[in-house]
């Protein structure tokens, strides 16, 4: 194993730990965007008594507590317990702390940095602190896979990390919906399948059994973007796909998605895909 990849150098800046990218990276890392730069399994640390020295990366970091029970400290906020089957993410330059609570820390733990990390941040698919991630090793595939230092292993590591950021992510959001807005997925759910129903904020709002300012805060939080938009979109989205794949007039498909005017029709339609809904069908038969 390449000793580099897991070296693990910690240097003191401004009262804090500062955990190094180490050396290592390969060809294939920068042309791909994203380098996992060190990783572990079963490794563990005895516990230390919260809060302990703060101390940031310049990495990102995903470590699945795998036995035990944990503590995590951010400065200027309680302490937080957490227990087996959850982890930490840390963003580079975050200070925080984590440690075993009252027992040692065995964790896996995949660090990783690039374009592609940062655009993941960006869009808000990692975030600093604690999430549920399960008690089956899910670090594991990827750990396997990045130790080979083959360039076809590195890209499928890569890969499978991606894949589990964004598998994470909705896997928390959604239950965090589900506990506190329940109609939220079936009232998107219906929204799919009814394409030609008029969905106004009200009727939205009163199906979710919120008011309409909550259910605008709720909508975007959980799609990016507003109701009204959400449903124009997919309406449009829907109606190409019916446009590149059936011989109907413009005005038969507008009628089937709600649309009681063809030009308005072709108008947002328009908008959204740049191109009339004539010269979007002549794209898509060449």
């Amino acid at each position: 194993m390449d000793k580099s990849i897991i070296n693990n150098a910690i240097i003191k800046h401004d009262g804090c730990g500062v955990h190094r990218i180490p050396d290592g990276r390969q060809k294939v890392h920068g042309e791909y965007g994203l380098w996992i730069c060190r990783y572990t399994r079963d490794g563990s640390s005895p516990p230390r008594d919260p809060p302990n020295e703060p101390r940031y990366f310049e990495f990102y970091c995903i470590s699945h507590l795998i036995r035990g029970r944990g503590w995590y400290w951010v400065p200027g906020k309680p302490l937080e317990p957490f227990v087996e089957g959850e982890a930490v993410l840390v963003t580079p330059r975050f200070i925080h702390c984590y440690s075993g609570l009252g027992a040692d820390y065995v964790e896996d733990t995949v660090c990783f940095t690039g374009i592609v990390a940062d655009c993941l941040y960006r869009t808000g698919l990692f975030k600093d602190g604690i999430i549920g991630i399960g008690k089956a090793r899910r670090l594991l595939p990827i750990i396997e896979k990045v130790s080979d230092p083959s360039r076809n292993s590195q890209i499928q590591a890569n890969i499978e990390l991606q894949k589990l950021i964004v598998d994470l992510y909705f896997e928390n959001r959604d239950l965090k919906d589900k506990g506190r807005h329940p109609f939220l997925n079936a009232l998107i759910e219906g929204i799919k399948s009814s394409p030609g129903k008029l969905w106004t904020v009200s009727a939205m709002a009163e199906f979710c059994s919120l008011s309409e300012a909550q259910f605008r805060r709720v909508f975007y939080g959980h799609t990016g973007t507003s109701p009204k938009n959400y449903v124009d979109r997919l309406k449009i989205m829907q109606a190409a796909e019916n446009l590149s794949n059936s011989t109907e007039s413009v005005a038969d498909i507008a009628i089937q998605f709600g649309y009681s005017d063809p030009f308005h029709f072709s108008r947002r339609f328009k908008q959204i895909t740049g191109l009339s809904p004539e010269n979007y069908r002549l794209e898509m038969k060449r």
